[in-house]
Order: C-alpha cells, then structure tokens, then sequence
C-alpha cells in the first residue's frame, strides 16, 4: 500500500486505500484544498485491481504527473510527482517516507497483550493493547490498517483478564478467529485473528494452567519408570524355557503284567515234610484196622 506526501509537508500523509479519492475546494471532497486554481472538483484518485489512476474530472483544470499535463487518466505509482494547481503531492512507499525521522521498534513486553504482524504495510511488527483499542482503516483507530477491504472502524479488542475479547463492529468483510467468522468471541494467545485479508497472531500473558507442576519426591521417577519398559523388552528377548514332559500314563486299554513271585527253597522244604506225616497217619490207621479185624 502506497500513500500520497505533500511535498512542502504542510499536512500529514493520506493512505491511498480508498477505491475513490477526490480532491477540491469543496467540503464533500476526501481532501480538501482551499487553494488558488483549485476547482470546488478538481481530481480524483481511483484504486482498481491494486493499481492506482489519476483523473483530471475537466480538461481545462491544473493536473499533471512528473512535469506533464493530464486531460483524462492516467496510471501512477511510487515515487510520482502530482501537481493539482499549485499543490504537489508526491507518491510514496510508508517505509521510504519515515526514513528521515527514525523510530525505535516497539518491542513486546513479558506478558503482554498485542497483536504480531508481517504483512507488508505493517510499519511496526508488534501492535501492543492496553485495555481496549479500535482496529480498522480509518486513521483515528488506534490500529490503523491501510487495506480498502477493512471497514473504517471493523473490530474492537477487549483485554478481559486472560483473553481477549473480539467484538466485530458490523465489518462488511467480516472478522475470523482461527478461520471462522464471528460477531464475538474470546481469543488466547497463539491464535490467529483475521480481519477480511489482513492476518495477526494475538500475543499475550502466559496462563499459570498451562505450567507443569513437579510433585515433591517425583524427582527421579521418570528415570525409574523408564527402566521398566527396558525390563519389559529384556524379558521379551529372553527365550521362554521349554515345558517340562509330562509322565507317561498306562492307557486304560493295557493292564499291567505281575510276575508270580518265586518259590524259595525253605517253602519247598515244608511241603515234602507234610506229604511224609501224611503217609505215616494213613499207613498206621491201616496197620491198626488189619490187627484188630
């Protein structure tokens, strides 16, 4: 975005955001020009597509670029020189027209609120809020964005303890928190806000929920608890001992074979004995029944 210097740097600067700048004497004009050979509609500025064009709204009016007169339109850009009657006002890049009164960058404070910017037409990366602040176009915002597709006046920004609150201001472009589009909302900080085109990281205090609390006697735990899974994968290396057989059991189809225990010699001994007592009880009885008969 370019902006329009008068050269003798009677007045401030105009941003070239508007898609139509008129310049004359009258009161209806966007800047007004009380000056000899000033017509009450001298000129017009138009921005189409982001290129900008300059109208001599009459032929027999003073216009001109860079030494040459203008009877209808004709394109300008930086560094262009335009002369209305006796006015000349120059065509500037913001960056080029504060190189002659140097500023100190503002830099974000330790929990504070503010919104990151790297757009090209930022003149400052950092844009802090206090309280509450006025975003849009216009010059009298507090955060003033040169970008014709932003409202005037298109958000206000609220600092309520530990968000921000966004509240549209009826934009035709819209307002997104985090790509969706809202009339409201509350922001943190690391959200992205948009405005129409225009993109900011909302920076701001650190919520104390979001630190991590160290337990007294939890030193020391992670190291322990990190050698478990070391164990765990020990033992799932180690091979896994084979089972031990089980006993072999008689299958109920076989029955067990006994031997008859062996006779001893002293058994036999005691068999021969009975068998001779027996002969001799039978040999006497016979004896006696043949005496007595």
């Amino acid at each position: 975005m370019l902006k329009l210097q008068f050269v003798d740097g009677s007045r401030e600067s105009i941003w070239l955001v508007e898609p139509r700048l008129r310049f004359g004497k009258h009161a209806d004009n966007n800047v007004v020009i009380d000056q000899p050979n000033i017509e009450d509609f001298h000129a017009e500025i138009r921005l189409k597509d982001d290129e900008l064009y300059l109208l001599n709204l009459k032929p027999e009016y003073l216009v001109g670029v860079n030494g040459k007169r203008v009877n209808k339109a004709v394109k300008i850009q930086e560094s262009d020189v335009i002369q209305l009657g006796q006015t000349k006002l120059k065509v500037v890049h913001p960056s080029a027209e504060h190189k002659h009164k140097p500023e100190e960058p503002l830099v974000q404070e330790h929990n504070e609120w503010g919104l990151q910017a790297t757009a090209s037409w930022a003149s400052q990366s950092f844009y802090p809020i206090k309280e509450s602040v006025i975003i849009g176009r216009d010059e009298q915002c507090d955060i003033t964005v040169p970008v014709s597709h932003l409202s005037r006046q298109h958000a206000q920004l609220t600092v309520a303890g530990s968000y921000l609150l966004i509240k549209d201001l009826g934009s035709t472009n819209g307002t997104y928190l985090n790509g969706e589009r809202i009339t409201q909302g509350r922001a943190k900080p690391g959200d992205k806000l948009r405005f129409d085109v225009v993109n900011f990281t909302v920076t701001g205090p650190i919520d104390d929920s979001d630190l991590t609390i160290v337990r007294p006697g939890s030193i020391g735990a992670p190291a322990a608890a990190s050698s478990k899974p070391a164990q765990a994968k020990a033992a799932k290396a180690a091979p896994r001992p084979k089972p031990a057989p089980k006993p072999e059991t008689a299958k109920p189809s076989e029955q067990p074979s006994y031997s008859a225990p062996e006779k001893t010699s002293s058994g036999g001994g005691g068999v021969l004995l009975y068998t001779v007592i027996g002969f001799v009880i039978v040999f006497a009885a016979l004896s006696a029944f043949f005496f007595l008969k």
